[in-house]
């Protein structure tokens, strides 16, 4: 199933984030949750996700529950998505998985934001032929995929991708406040620190 809703839409938080949270709780079966975030820093239309990586690790840093791949830093893209998708198998093998990828669409989706409960297909977009990864993925469409290649690098505004991740990183914000309570105990994290998890912005 796919639900999809512009990012300027004031619904577009509460939306998106209850409905990643009602996907989890369909099958609560997950002792903590990674989030991957697809995409590079070396072109603006395919910096959504390490935008919205960056965002998260402000407030996830150092959080047991929640684990958080691709950032500006340390971006997640196709020269090393299958060694990415090998160590989070090896290192968290009862997580649930959510990706978050930039897309290209139709021009009149253009910021729009899908929520769709399949694994990521990354590069599609691009014809690229990656392995998928997640439970269940966020995209946002960022220009128009009839456009060449390099003309989407040059049009796509960097204010634009700024704004969507900002909303992007809320919905995981809220969906991760739902969800933790409802993960599976981990043994031997009786001396582990509280957590502690504030609001993106």
């Amino acid at each position: 199933m796919m639900r999809h809703i512009h990012y300027l839409d004031k619904k577009s938080v509460a939306y998106l984030s209850e409905a990643l949270t009602n996907h989890y709780y369909a099958t609560p079966k997950f002792t903590e949750i990674v989030i991957i975030c697809v995409g590079t820093n070396r072109y603006t239309w395919d910096s959504l996700g390490p935008m919205v990586g960056t965002r998260l690790s402000e407030r996830f840093e150092g959080h047991r529950h929640v684990h958080l791949y691709g950032t500006l830093d340390q971006p997640v893209h196709a020269l090393n998505l299958q060694k990415t998708i090998a160590h989070i198998s090896k290192t968290h093998k009862q997580a649930y998985m959510i990706a978050v990828d930039a897309a290209l669409g139709q021009f009149y989706k253009i910021g729009t934001l899908q929520l769709v409960e399949e694994p990521l297909q990354p590069g599609i977009s691009m014809d690229k032929e990656l392995p998928p990864i997640g439970h269940i993925h966020v995209k946002g469409i960022i220009n128009n995929h009839s456009l060449l290649n390099h003309k989407v690098m040059e049009h796509t505004s960097l204010t634009f991708v700024n704004e969507m991740s900002a909303v992007i990183s809320r919905i995981l914000v809220k969906s991760c406040q739902d969800i933790i309570p409802g993960l599976l105990p981990v043994p031997d994290v009786a001396n582990e620190a509280p957590d502690h998890l504030s609001s993106a912005t």
